[in-house]
């Protein structure tokens, strides 16, 4: 308000100057300065009116930069706290990652313990089926074919047996060693065996000949005693 008071006054007072020469017998040079005086004035207010507007583009100026400044600290602010959220969330993340990594290996020691048990149920399992199968068994009836890799049987409670024989096959005929090829169809035996692969494979076979039994049955009628007598 000042600045407008004061450009407002310039022109009244190089008004004032021209009317109170007007009084006197003014000389020419008088004319020119108080010409002079007017143009000085003038560029005056017009200077003066150009610091205005200066200095209004400097307050919009200032008012620009500190509505900028509002809005930088404003952003800083936001910046902060982004931080602030962004670093809560990674220590959120490392336990979340720690506490994963916990449960995981929990998880995978119970799981290999779990592993180490059934595997040792297992191989008891297995140990128990060798035992079964590796555990000898006797079977007797009559021998329908033998060679030196097979014997076949007939029996009352497995019927028809396929026994594998082998070097390690013991074989006895009428009591006395012998070999497969001794045994013949029809006669009694009495074979024990394993179980291998599935297989039945024979350990030992006891063969009597039908000569040697029909003798033996003969004998022991013979040695029986007469009811007549």
């Amino acid at each position: 308000m000042r600045r407008m008071w004061w450009l407002a006054t310039i022109p009244a007072l190089a008004l004032g100057c021209a009317t109170g020469s007007s009084d006197n017998k003014p000389t020419s040079e008088a004319v020119k300065t108080q010409t002079q005086a007017q143009q000085a004035l003038q560029k005056a207010a017009d200077a003066q009116k150009r610091a205005l507007q200066e200095q209004q583009k400097a307050e919009q100026l200032q008012q620009e930069v500190t509505q900028k400044q509002k809005d930088l600290a404003d952003a800083q602010a936001r910046l902060t706290a982004q931080r602030t959220k962004a670093e809560q969330a990674q220590r959120d993340a490392q336990r979340l990652t720690a506490q994963a990594q916990q449960e995981a290996q929990a998880q995978q020691q119970q799981a290999t313990q779990m592993q180490r048990t059934e595997g040792q149920q297992q191989q008891q399992m297995t140990q128990q089926n060798q035992q079964a199968f590796m555990q000898a068994k006797t079977v007797r009836g009559q021998a329908l074919s033998a060679s030196k890799d097979e014997l076949v049987l007939r029996s009352g409670d497995q019927g028809d047996l396929r026994l594998k024989l082998n070097d390690s096959t013991a074989v006895t005929v009428d009591g006395k060693l012998g070999s497969p090829d001794q045994i013949r169809p029809g006669g009694d035996v009495r074979a024990s065996y394993q179980v291998i692969d599935g297989q039945p494979v024979a350990l030992s076979i006891e063969a009597r000949s039908k000569t040697s039994s029909s003798t033996s049955d003969q004998s022991n009628q013979s040695t029986a005693p007469n009811p007549k007598q």
